[in-house]
């Protein structure tokens, strides 16, 4: 019998237009045996074929319910919606459940921890509370329970998320969202047994295996943390809903250099922006600043965040439906080169982060935050921003057009060190990295990438690590950009940061300028 999944594929892929070819080449990247994939095509020919009789929906009623009383384990449904119908009421309380309820994707008791010191101070507090609680450490790839406080039983933590990766393991302060006995992963294809959700689509769970049993090899995981079935048992026995969880990944040693000033006090140039700071990525210190923590609309540097959380909120590898939307507009200053969205076409989220960084697309932003509605998105900003301790950020659009997107430059620079550390392919894509595929998804289906041009005005910059620019009438010109400064004992990550500028790109020139100039750089 044809797998459910690979006939809905197959189906909705036919009537958005795509060659049977096509269809066939993607299912075999996505590692579907040729079998299956014949199957699946034999059903949907059939059923197409008898379209014109009226019969088509009741059959598709009827292999639905054939298709899951064959898996025969209990289930969530909505791990098998079609997230890309948003138009549908099912998937939209799908992620209102996600975005605002007990599942969901954060909250804004999330700390994010850079060192270990924040780690082991959360850890004594809840120590000295005498608090059950789970601590997940990936340093040392140990789980331990804690009953009352004190330790009870420590369990191999055989798989995470690769460091630096696309799904790299969040770490953070988390708590026991939703248990289930078996957890189907839409997304993998595959159960994971006892399975326990702490943050969005990550969680801990036993050794995934496919519908016919077979365990999956050993690799990387997709960012949830893996045990052996007997280890994932006692922790899921053990755990309570809203149970803390601590999740700890110690940062590489990159051998940071050092900043040292060849004078003290220098001269700062004339510097037209409002506000500005330039701050050490790696340590977190201000090297100079004006107005740092003065609030300020933000523009189009509102975009680093709708990035973030669309990646954290969304699976990107599902694509979407284009309504009609308005003219097309972008934060960028080059708009006659900016892409545009055709309505009625499908684009997968994966690809709309490449206008959206790249070309400051507000169709793009608009359109992930179509994924689960507009309000429910923008308020996981939100949650992530407290998270992040941006105490003196809010936002209320994807896009930075609102006078109400509003932030300071030492928020921002939190935001920065966060995408550094976690989710550095944010700023590789914009400056305009090619992807050719996350996992088994490929990237630039729906959209031509090379063809994209690059508003980031300093894009081409060998050292630079990350930018984004923004201008709304209200914040000015605005930038958040992060730079590798070579000095003589290592590479240092700095950010510069400047709001309601006259001349964004003066400005950040000139603070780059000055600090090579005073400080010891090669």
């Amino acid at each position: 019998m044809a797998d459910e999944e690979i006939v809905k594929y197959v189906r909705d892929s036919l009537n958005s237009g795509r060659s049977k070819d096509a269809i066939r080449a993607s299912l075999s990247e996505a590692g579907w045996g040729e079998a299956d994939i014949n199957n699946a095509f034999k059903v949907c020919d059939y059923v197409l074929s008898g379209k014109r009789h009226g019969w088509v929906q009741p059959f598709f009623a009827f292999l639905m319910i054939i298709c899951a009383v064959s898996a025969g384990i209990y289930f969530l449904w909505q791990d098998r919606l079609d997230l890309a119908d948003t138009n549908s009421v099912r998937v939209r309380n799908f992620y209102s459940r996600l975005a605002a309820s007990e599942i969901s994707f954060t909250d804004s008791g999330e700390m994010i921890f850079p060192d270990e010191q924040r780690f082991l101070t959360k850890k004594e507090e809840y120590v000295e509370e005498k608090q059950d609680f789970i601590e997940a450490n990936l340093k040392t790839m140990q789980l331990t329970l804690y009953r009352g406080g004190a330790a009870e039983k420590e369990i191999e933590i055989l798989t995470k998320g690769r460091l630096g990766s696309w799904w790299e393991t969040p770490t953070g302060n988390y708590g026991v969202i939703v248990k289930e006995v078996n957890h189907f992963s839409s997304i993998g294809k595959v159960w994971m047994p006892y399975s326990i959700q702490f943050y969005g689509n990550y969680f801990i769970h036993g050794w995934p295996h496919y519908n016919d049993g077979t365990p999956v090899q050993k690799t990387y995981s997709g960012g949830c943390i893996r045990l052996s079935d007997e280890g994932a048992k006692e922790v899921f026995d053990f755990a309570k809903k809203g149970m803390p969880i601590l999740v700890f990944e110690d940062m590489p040693d990159r051998g940071f250099g050092t900043l040292v000033p060849k004078v003290q006090n220098a001269g700062l140039p004339a510097i037209s922006a409002e506000s500005f700071l330039i701050s050490n990525v790696a340590s977190g210190e201000t090297i100079v600043e004006k107005n740092s923590n003065e609030k300020l609309p933000t523009a189009s540097i509102t975009k680093l965040m709708t990035g973030v959380v669309a990646h954290e909120l969304i699976y990107l590898g599902s694509s979407i439906r284009v309504g009609q939307l308005p003219t097309s507009t972008t934060g960028g200053s080059s708009s006659t080169k900016a892409f545009h969205f055709n309505s009625g076409s499908y684009y997968t989220g994966f690809d709309l982060l490449y206008p959206l960084l790249m070309q400051s697309s507000n169709d793009a932003a608009n359109v992930l935050a179509s994924f689960s509605g507009s309000r429910l998105f923008v308020k996981s900003m939100n949650d992530k921003a407290a998270s992040l301790n941006m105490l003196d950020t809010r936002f209320a659009d994807p896009s930075g057009l609102s006078t109400q997107d509003v932030s300071t430059a030492k928020d921002i620079s939190k935001l920065l060190q966060y995408i550094y550390y976690k989710r550095p392919f944010i700023f590789d894509i914009g400056k305009g990295v090619e992807f050719e595929r996350n996992g088994l998804i490929k990237i630039g289906d729906s959209i031509s990438i090379g063809d994209l041009a690059n508003f980031n005005e300093f894009s081409g910059e060998t050292d630079l690590i990350g930018m984004k620019n923004g201008e709304t009438k209200a914040a000015g010109q605005t930038i958040a950009s992060v730079w590798n400064i070579h000095t003589p004992s290592g590479d240092v990550p700095v950010s510069i940061i400047v709001l309601n500028s006259g001349d964004r790109y003066s400005d950040t020139k000139n603070l780059l300028n000055w600090l090579k100039s005073n400080y010891e750089t090669l």
